[in-house]
């Protein structure tokens, strides 16, 4: 059993690897992992048992670390230590780019043709760009739908704290205050990123496509009208990739 974990700032996307497939896909809390990491486990003591990780959050990898260290028959594997994530690129510091955004331009390259606009729709929504080449050239930052959603809750003293960022929009115009945030968070976030990609085209090519993933990337695509694919499972096929691939080393 391969076990693939992507722990972002918010949650943790895992996906389970058997027999040459996917057999389950999902996200969960840091927190959650811990049970649902004892089951997977018994699920497997018949097999070999592997995690690749990759993780943006330091403090939840040495926990992660720690819990795995108390399974003596699974291994682990770290994205950008034992795994080194190679791709061609032009980026200033490579040191300083998020192992995410590697991980997710890694099976980008592999899993579809270039050129491409890989944007990742998590706590940070990612714009990153690979040229017909298959470089990664550079990209952009900006607070994700959900850090806009909470700081709207915490600073407007009259919005109800107990809202939770809106998956769908009942209507365009809202009549209430939770369908004019809805409408707000989900046309607002579309509209944006569609302007950016006309940007991103008219600078860089039209032959563009548009990869969309992340956990709010099925949402968005029905106000977002500029997606040519949408594929939420980019980082746990990369890091399958990177496994299949694998020439590691221990520290």
């Amino acid at each position: 059993m391969l076990i693939l974990l992507d722990i972002g700032n918010t949650s943790v996307t895992y996906g389970l690897h058997q027999k040459g497939h996917l057999k389950a896909f999902g996200s969960v809390l840091f927190d959650d992992i811990p049970k649902k990491f004892k089951n997977w486990v018994a699920r497997g003591e018949s097999q070999g048992i592997s995690v690749v990780l990759s993780s943006v959050v330091p403090k939840n990898t040495q926990k992660l670390k720690k819990m795995i260290s108390r399974y003596p028959q699974v291994e682990l594997f770290i994205a950008g230590k034992d795994l080194p994530v190679e791709i061609k690129h032009n980026y200033k510091n490579f040191k300083q780019l998020g192992i995410d955004r590697k991980v997710n331009v890694y099976g980008a390259v592999r899993l579809y043709e270039a050129p491409l606009l890989v944007i990742d729709f998590g706590t940070a929504i990612t714009l990153d760009y690979i040229s017909k080449q298959d470089v990664f050239k550079g990209g952009m930052i900006i607070p994700g739908p959900g850090l806009a959603f909470q700081a709207l809750i915490q600073r407007a003293a009259l919005i109800p704290s107990s809202l939770r960022l809106p998956q769908k929009a009942r209507k365009f115009l809202g009549r209430n205050t939770y369908d004019c945030i809805s409408s707000g968070v989900l046309e607002g976030y579309g509209a944006m990123i569609d302007g950016l990609v006309q940007r991103f085209k008219s600078k860089l090519g039209n032959d563009l496509k548009v990869l969309a993933t992340g956990g709010f990337s099925t949402s968005l695509q029905r106000y977002a009208k500029s997606f040519d694919i949408v594929d939420p499972q980019l980082s746990v096929k990369s890091l399958h990739l990177l496994f299949r691939n694998r020439h590691w080393t221990r520290a």
